[in-house]
């Protein structure tokens, strides 16, 4: 495989809704989600932009570096992107284009690396999916001190929030009405174009606005210097923002007070009668993959305190998506798995783009599970990329994965699962905002049952393009990342955002404020 190609992260067995009609090796590939090689490095999107670049020895025309890797970019989307030819969704091809063209109309003003960071970060901003786009590598950012000005700022409902480590503190409360003069909601979508932001996604502005009141790498050139505050009072007061570095408890409190606490994998109850359990990670190293396990049969042997429990609560705070087989098996274990199926089950099918790259990048995952002895994935594997060259090889553009499900096993399936389940006990889903992939597949599992309540943000939410690959561009630092398949016929739409049943708009994102939250809705019942 070209040394251009960057390992990401590939969902090998797609979403349950077309899983459970396939053989049982399909269905085994599917339970193993992460290719076992480095992953592409993120995107400079958490911390500050980069503004130079250390390993340039001599002048660099970022203007014309900008440009053509704008056009490669886009030569690329074409080549590898399945919407080129989606029938569902005609206006790509020219979404694409507006891409293009709005990022050599920023390439045409770039003067250092900042400014080829912007016209990527444009081409992006138009195609609005976190699984596409182009941009900078976290490691092309200088090292600097991280800084911040002695608060967070966290959305919720219709309005951005300070919250500080002392309740006391003046501006404790207080809603953001500007910066720089903008109204804040202005603001934060044009400063917030680096960060990959897309506004039209609710629970987008539960999570990205912050990212602009803290610089892992020193203040940068976008984030504010004063803004103006409507207190509880009604007062409004204009503050120059104290800029300075976070001490290590300071660090600790600004990453709960955002995200609440790590909640470990496992089975808990936090109060009478009030189960908990951490889901805060679907992309598991081999401690949390131990872990899961030990869950699942936890689960299992203590079902029947969980049926007679006053409520359980799954926590889906910091997850950032991964693998989906492990909140399907635990909606199997809690509401059986015919239950889950007859919820879930659809004629959804996966199409996979079948140009050159992206077969040779799904062939060469086979050699790496081989080598871990994992045989009926990677035979799995060496089908689909097979079906993908044979298929381009016709002239077709897409791969059915239909075509790769066993016969007799199809054929046997004729009874219909049962939706019968009974596991009645409120359910309450922890939902943060940057809730997207793999976390939305969760909500698509456990949202079909009556007895489940969302509570916190609004989710993000997905296109129907998924599974990506990276490739370097030529000119500069940058990568693209490009999506291979589509999913045709998925029940939860483009952009479909899950709101929140109980929008918690507290600023305090505490285990212990929500099991509060919830005590009071149980006590309301």
């Amino acid at each position: 495989m070209d040394r251009a190609f960057r390992w990401m992260r590939i969902d090998v067995g797609f979403r349950a809704d077309s899983v459970r009609r396939m053989s049982s090796i399909t269905r085994f590939a599917a339970a193993l989600l992460v290719l076992c090689t480095p992953v592409a490095p993120a995107l400079a999107q958490d911390g500050g932009d980069p503004t130079t670049d250390a390993s340039a020895q001599e002048p660099t025309d970022w203007a014309d570096t900008a440009r053509r890797d704008v056009l490669a970019a886009y030569d690329a989307f074409v080549r590898n992107h399945p919407g080129i030819y989606d029938l569902a969704n005609p206006g790509f091809p020219a979404q694409l284009a507006q891409a293009r063209a709005r990022g050599l109309e920023a390439a045409a003003k770039a003067q250092d690396l900042r400014g080829y960071s912007r016209a990527l970060a444009e081409f992006s901003a138009v195609l609005q999916d976190g699984h596409a786009g182009v941009g900078v590598p976290s490691g092309a950012q200088p090292d600097g001190e991280p800084v911040w000005p002695g608060f967070i700022a966290v959305w919720r409902g219709d309005g951005l929030f300070v919250r500080t480590q002392d309740k006391a503190d003046p501006l404790y409360g207080a809603r953001f009405v500007s910066c720089e003069g903008e109204p804040i909601d202005a603001f934060l979508r044009d400063r917030l174009t680096m960060r990959y932001f897309r506004p039209n996604e609710a629970g987008q502005w539960w999570v990205r606005p912050m990212q602009l009141f803290y610089a892992s790498s020193g203040l940068q050139e976008e984030q504010p210097r004063s803004c103006t505050f409507a207190r509880s009072d009604g007062a409004q007061t204009e503050v120059t923002l104290d800029w300075r570095p976070l001490s290590e408890d300071e660090e600790k409190w600004r990453s709960i007070g955002f995200w609440g606490e790590r909640e470990p994998t496992a089975l808990s109850e936090k109060r009478d009668g009030i189960y908990f359990i951490g889901l805060q990670d679907f992309d598991p190293d081999e401690a949390g993959v131990a872990a899961f396990d030990a869950l699942y049969a936890d689960v299992r042997a203590r079902r029947g305190e969980l049926k007679d429990a006053r409520a359980l609560v799954l926590d889906l705070r910091r997850n950032g998506g991964g693998g989906s087989r492990w909140s399907e098996r635990l909606a199997d274990i809690l509401w059986g798995e015919g239950a889950v199926e007859a919820r879930t089950a659809s004629s959804a099918d996966v199409l996979w783009r079948t140009s050159p790259g992206n077969t040779a990048y799904i062939a060469s995952a086979e050699a790496d599970f081989r080598a871990n002895g994992d045989d009926e994935v990677a035979d799995f594997i060496a089908r689909l990329a097979e079906g993908m060259r044979a298929a381009h090889e016709r002239g077709e553009v897409f791969f059915a994965e239909s075509t790769l499900e066993d016969e007799t096993a199809e054929a046997a399936g004729g009874t219909p699962a049962s939706p019968e389940t009974d596991f009645a006990t409120p359910v309450y889903v922890i939902v943060p905002g940057n809730c997207a992939s793999a976390c939305l597949d969760a909500l698509d599992y456990f949202t079909p049952f009556e007895n489940v309540t969302l509570i916190g943000a609004p989710s993000s939410a997905d296109s129907t393009y998924m599974d990506v690959r990276s490739e370097d561009l030529p000119a500069g630092p940058g990568i693209v990342t490009i999506p291979i398949k589509v999913y045709v016929g998925r029940k939860r739409g483009w952009g479909e955002v899950y709101p929140a049943d109980i929008e918690t708009t507290d600023l305090d994102w505490s285990t212990s404020a929500f099991l509060d939250a919830i005590e009071a809705d149980l006590a309301a019942r």
